[in-house]
């Protein structure tokens, strides 16, 4: 529990990001193909095709694209974290305990609504929407708001909690966990995710 490494590789920060953005990208996808469908053109390549699709459907290619890798890299981040945790898991007792989930409500209107109406059909609005993103990914993967995920949340939850292992002193940390309603007295097994956030396994009374 006192190892002060980040934990995560870049790849599994970048999924975890990715993933707290793909409601985002959906909504921008299905905005971008609806607004311009008339340059839907199946009745074969050619290069003014070609040309028109990744004008106006490139940018939400990529965004799909990506939105699908960092489902996976997601998905075996945690099953990887639950299958420790179940295996070499560290015993806490909560102390103290308060549910975070509410912070992804911030999250998604403070980090995705500014990006929805954007047009990704002119360069220059690709440009201003990859940029934002890559200096948000930077500050979002050095940060405790690496759980704060919209997504996440709709099956697991957030907790900021007091625990005690052992006989040591209380000491504060972030846990995910697939337990709704999880309380002070119950006892948990962890698997470190990042710095002070943990993946956690209620145990059964």
């Amino acid at each position: 529990m006192d190892d002060r490494q980040h934990g995560l590789t870049k790849g599994a920060r970048l999924a975890l990001f990715i993933v707290s953005y793909s409601p985002l990208f959906l909504i921008m996808s299905v905005r971008q193909l609806y607004t311009y469908k008339c340059y839907l053109n199946w009745g074969g390549l050619s290069a003014e095709s070609i040309f028109n699709f990744l004008k106006y459907f490139g940018a939400i290619s990529i965004l799909i694209f990506a939105s699908l890798l960092g489902a996976i890299g997601l998905y075996v981040l945690l099953e990887n974290v639950h299958r420790r945790a179940e295996l070499s898991g560290t015993r806490l007792k909560i102390i103290d305990i308060e549910n975070k989930n509410s912070e992804s409500i911030t999250y998604l209107f403070t980090y995705l609504i500014p990006f929805v109406f954007q047009d990704l059909s002119g360069i220059t609005d690709v440009f201003s929407v990859f940029t934002l993103l890559i200096v948000t990914f930077i500050i979002y993967s050095n940060s405790s708001m690496l759980l704060i995920n919209p997504t996440i949340s709709i099956w697991y939850s957030l907790y900021s909690i007091e625990y005690q292992a052992d006989d040591k002193p209380t000491r504060k940390a972030m846990i995910l966990s697939r337990s709704r309603f999880l309380e002070e007295g119950d006892i948990v097994k962890v698997k470190k995710i990042s710095h002070k956030l943990y993946y956690s396994i209620l145990e059964e009374r």
